[in-house]
């Protein structure tokens, strides 16, 4: 009888086994699901309550392995059931998995979308760094012109004025011309 009960302790144990390692397996693929994109937490949060509820069993399999232990009339019993329950959860492992591998597929989508957009906002970003500058130069090419005409419509107006010492980079101070970085000294 002492085989037979060792036998069974020897298969609840490597059943043990294959759960720990199932667990183990579960929180691996449930740390890569934590590390997806933000938009995939609200679809990982129920996962990890899973989990939680999964690890929780896992505990309360422990327990009833110790009560097994001192209640050996009961063993062979509490032996099946916790087998059933092993297979439950190793069902349910397999079935994160699958989701996990969902999830992963997702986020690569999400990703190369995601790339997609970056690479047309920077070149939309230099298209419009371009516009930029053409428009800039477009101003100051406009400004000059138009600075050029007044000095032009000032001395045919104005003949005996002395407009020399006019340019868009001077000003007035005190009475007199000046460049206008020494103004602002």
């Amino acid at each position: 009888m002492a085989t037979h009960w060792g036998r069974q302790e020897d298969a609840y144990k490597a059943s043990l086994r294959v759960a720990q390692k199932a667990k183990e397996e579960a929180n691996k693929r449930l740390h890569e699901v934590s590390q997806a994109h933000a938009e995939l937490l609200n679809q990982v949060v129920p996962l990890r309550v899973q989990v939680a509820d999964l690890e929780a069993e896992v505990e309360t399999s422990k327990a009833q392995q110790k009560k097994l232990e001192d209640q050996c009339v009961d063993r062979e019993q509490t032996l099946g059931k916790i087998e059933v329950t092993l297979e439950d959860k190793t069902s349910e492992c397999s079935q994160l998995a699958a989701k996990n591998a969902t999830l992963q597929a997702k986020v690569q989508e999400l990703m190369a979308a995601l790339a997609s957009k970056e690479q047309e906002m920077t070149t939309q970003a230099a298209n419009f760094k371009v516009a930029e500058e053409r428009l800039n130069e477009e101003a100051a090419t406009g400004f000059t012109d138009g600075f050029a005409e007044a000095l032009v419509q000032a001395a045919y107006a104005n003949p005996d004025i002395d407009i020399s010492g006019c340019s868009p980079l001077n000003e007035v101070v005190d009475d007199k011309i000046v460049p206008l970085e020494a103004s602002k000294e």
